[in-house]
C-alpha cells in the first residue's frame, strides 16, 4: 500500500515537472513571439493582406545654365489589372483590347496570371482613357484600374538630344546625361497598399496605405540652349551643303572647362527616339576617335616653343618634302612652300617643318607633352562612354612615326580631347577637367552638389600660351584659316584636312575636314571645334568648307555673349556708313510691313501664320548693318 502511494507520488511530481516544464516553454514562445518576433509576423501578415502597386515618383528635371526646361516629367495616364478580382478574364480582355490596341490572346495570358497586380498599358492617350472609364462602368468590370506615372518629355525636341539622351518607361534613365545622372535624376519609389482577403479580392471597406514617392533631383546643366541652337543650325546648313556623311561640334569656355553646347548631324527627337536609327542616338563627341590632321601641329608647335626647340624667328626651308629614315613624306603644296619662318609656317600649315620640330624633340619629350595635354587617356567627362582615343606605345615609335605623329596622323583623339587641349594653350597653359553639370537642385529648390573648376595640369606656361595665341591669329588673318575671319573680332584658329580609313578598304579613302578656333584671341570665352565627315564636295580642304562654318558660329555666339567688336577707325567708318535704321512695322499688316522692309532694302524672317506683325526684332529706332535679318513676329490664327 505504501509502496503504491509512492509510486503515485513519482508520478505525480512527474506529470507537474511535465506540465511546468511545458508551460513554461509555452510563456517562453509567447514571449518570444509577442517581443522578439512580433514585428517580422507583423509584417508577414501585412504581406499576406496588403498588395501594393508601386507609384514611380517624379524624375528630376534637366535644365540648361540658363533655367530653359531640356527635359521634364509629366502625369501620363497607364492601365493595370488584379487578376483574382476579374470575374471574365476571356470577356474582359475582348472588350479592353479592343479600346486599347492590344492584343487579345495576350492579354487574356496576363489576366489570367496568378499575380496580384500586372500591367496593362503603362502610356494611354486621353481618348482611349475616356473611352475605357465609359465601359468599366457600363459593363461593370472589375479588377481593371486606371493610375497616373510620370512620363519623360523633352520640350526641345531634338536639341541637344544626344546630349540629354533618354528614359524609359520605368523612370530609369537609358542613355547620354540622363543614364549618367540617374541616381540624382531617379528619386524614390512610393507605393499604394490595399487590404485583400484570403481569395484575393479587394476589401472595399478595408484598410488603405499610400506611401507618396520622392521626386528626383534636378540637373542643371552647363550647355547654353542658344548657343547650342546656333551650332546645330549651322552643323546642319553645312551638312548639307557639303553632303558630308556626319557633322559634329562641341564648345566648350576655356576659362573653367564647362561645355556650352554639343552637336551631332544627322540627330533624332528623343520624343520618339523609336522612330529613328540607334546610330542616331549616339554621342561621337566623346565616343569617337579620329586622326586629328593639321589641328595637332597647334600641340607639336607649342611643346617646340616650351622646349625651346623653335622660335618665331626661326627659319625653314621646304622643298616640298622631307626624307625620314626610308620615307618620303610630302607636303600638301607642290613644290613646297620655300624659305620661310615659323610665323608663315605655321599660316602655311606645312608638314615638313612640323616633321623636323617633331624630330628636334624626340619621342620622349614629344610624348611627355601630348600625354600632358590630356591625350592617350581619357579626360573624366561626366558623360557615359567617354574613350580615350590611340596613342602609339613608346616603344613601338621610330622616327618615321614621329614625323607622322607631328603632322596629326598615327595618333587618334577624340573632338573632346581636341578641344580641351587648344582650351589649355588659349587660356595660359592649364588642362581643365571638362564637365556639363553647374548644380544638383533639390525637389525644395536647394542645392545639393555645385560642380566647380577643376585644374588638371599646367601645361605651358604663359608666355609660350601668349606666343601659341598670336601665331593661331595669324592663321586665320592671314593663312589657311582666314574664311573664318570676322570683322571687328580676333578668332585664332587651326584648319585641317585629315585622311580617314574607312573599314574594310585599304589605305586612306576618306577626309575628315575641320576647323579648331578660340574667340575672341586675345580674352577667349569660346573655344569650338567643327568636324565635316566625308565630305562629298568638289574641294574639301578644311580651311574652305568648315572655317567658313565656324565663323558663322562665332558671329552669332559672340554677339549673344555681347562681346563686342573692335574695328579699325577706316572699317568703322564703312561700317557706320552702311548701317540702316529700323523702321516701326509693329501693328501693322504683314503684306504692309514686307512692303516696307523690300523698300529700305532690310531682309527679314517671319514667325508664326498670322496675318499681322504684333511685334519685332530688332526694335524700332536701333540702327543695324543692312545685312541684319529683322524678324517678324506674327499673330496666331485662330483655329
Amino acid at each position: 500500500m505504501a509502496q503504491n502511494k509512492s509510486m503515485t507520488r513519482k508520478r505525480i511530481v512527474a506529470l507537474m515537472i511535465i506540465v511546468l516544464v511545458f508551460g513554461s516553454y509555452l510563456v517562453l514562445r509567447l514571449v518570444y513571439l509577442q517581443v522578439f518576433t512580433a514585428g517580422h509576423l507583423k509584417n508577414l501578415a501585412e504581406i499576406q493582406r496588403f498588395r501594393a502597386v508601386q507609384v514611380l515618383p517624379k524624375r528630376g528635371a534637366i535644365y540648361d545654365r540658363l533655367g530653359n526646361e531640356l527635359a521634364i516629367s509629366i502625369d501620363a495616364d497607364c492601365v493595370y489589372a488584379v487578376p483574382a478580382e476579374i470575374n471574365n478574364p476571356v470577356k474582359t480582355a475582348e472588350i479592353i483590347s479592343s479600346i486599347l490596341t492590344l492584343d487579345p490572346n495576350r492579354l487574356r495570358k496576363s489576366l489570367t496570371k496568378k499575380a496580384s497586380f500586372v500591367w496593362v498599358k503603362r502610356q494611354v492617350n486621353y481618348e482611349e482613357i475616356v473611352a475605357l472609364r465609359k465601359i468599366i462602368k457600363e459593363q461593370r468590370l472589375s479588377g481593371i484600374e486606371i493610375c497616373q506615372k510620370a512620363k519623360r518629355f523633352y520640350p526641345q525636341g531634338s536639341l541637344a538630344a544626344q546630349l540629354i539622351g533618354i528614359a524609359g518607361i520605368d523612370n530609369q534613365g537609358l542613355e547620354g546625361l540622363e543614364k549618367y545622372y540617374d541616381q540624382y535624376l531617379k528619386g524614390v519609389p512610393g507605393s499604394d497598399l490595399a487590404e485583400y482577403d484570403t481569395s484575393g479580392h479587394h476589401i472595399p471597406q478595408g484598410e488603405r496605405r499610400y506611401l507618396p514617392p520622392i521626386s528626383g533631383n534636378s540637373l542643371k546643366l552647363t550647355i547654353d540652349q542658344n548657343i547650342q541652337y546656333i551650332i546645330e543650325r549651322e552643323l546642319e546648313k553645312a551638312v548639307k551643303e557639303t553632303g558630308s556623311k556626319r557633322g559634329m561640334s562641341l564648345a566648350v569656355d576655356p576659362r573653367n572647362g564647362e561645355i556650352l553646347a554639343v552637336a551631332s548631324t544627322p540627330g533624332f527627337d528623343p520624343n520618339k527616339y523609336q522612330d529613328f536609327p540607334g546610330e542616331n542616338r549616339r554621342n561621337p563627341l566623346f565616343s569617337d576617335m579620329y586622326e586629328p590632321g593639321s589641328s595637332f601641329k597647334i600641340f607639336t608647335a607649342a611643346a617646340a616653343l616650351e622646349e625651346g626647340k623653335v622660335n618665331l624667328t626661326s627659319t625653314f626651308f621646304d622643298p616640298g618634302h622631307i626624307v625620314v629614315e626610308d620615307r618620303i613624306l610630302k607636303c600638301w603644296k607642290a613644290g613646297g612652300h620655300g624659305s620661310q619662318d615659323f610665323t608663315s609656317a605655321m599660316e602655311n600649315s606645312c608638314n615638313p617643318v612640323f616633321v623636323t620640330l617633331a624630330l628636334r624633340l624626340t619621342k620622349e619629350t614629344f610624348y611627355k607633352y601630348i600625354r600632358a595635354f590630356g591625350f592617350g587617356s581619357p579626360l573624366g567627362v561626366d558623360f557615359p562612354g567617354e574613350t580615350s582615343g590611340y596613342l602609339q606605345p613608346l616603344s613601338k615609335v621610330k622616327d618615321v612615326e614621329l614625323a607622322t605623329i607631328g603632322f596629326g596622323q598615327g595618333i587618334s583623339v577624340t573632338p573632346l580631347q581636341l578641344v580641351m587641349g587648344v582650351a589649355a594653350v588659349a587660356n595660359g597653359g592649364y588642362l581643365l577637367k571638362p564637365h556639363l553639370i553647374k548644380e544638383v537642385i533639390s525637389p525644395e529648390g536647394k542645392l545639393v552638389k555645385r560642380f566647380k573648376r577643376q585644374v588638371v595640369r599646367q601645361v605651358l606656361s604663359p608666355k609660350t600660351s601668349q606666343t601659341m595665341v598670336d601665331l593661331l591669329k595669324s592663321v586665320v588673318t592671314n593663312g589657311s584659316g582666314n574664311r573664318a575671319y570676322l570683322a571687328g573680332y580676333r578668332i585664332a584658329g587651326k584648319t585641317a584636312t585629315a585622311q580617314k580609313v574607312v573599314v574594310g578598304q585599304r589605305g586612306y579613302k576618306q577626309i575628315i575636314a575641320s576647323f579648331v578656333a578660340f574667340a575672341p584671341a586675345d580674352n577667349p570665352q569660346v573655344v569650338a571645334v567643327v568636324i565635316l565627315d566625308e565630305p562629298n564636295s568638289p574641294i574639301r580642304y578644311g580651311g574652305v568648307i568648315a572655317a567658313p562654318v565656324m565663323g558663322n558660329i562665332f558671329r552669332d555666339v559672340l554677339r549673344y555673349l555681347k562681346v563686342k567688336p573692335k574695328y579699325e577707325a577706316e572699317m568703322l567708318e564703312q561700317i557706320i556708313a552702311k548701317e540702316k535704321l529700323v523702321p516701326d512695322i509693329s501693328g501693322r499688316p504683314l503684306a504692309e510691313a514686307i512692303s516696307l522692309l523690300r523698300k529700305a532694302k532690310l531682309e527679314y524672317r517671319i514667325v508664326g501664320t498670322g496675318k499681322r506683325v504684333y511685334d519685332q526684332l530688332p526694335k524700332p529706332g536701333f540702327k543695324i548693318p543692312e545685312t541684319t535679318q529683322i524678324i517678324l513676329y506674327t499673330e496666331a490664327v485662330e483655329e
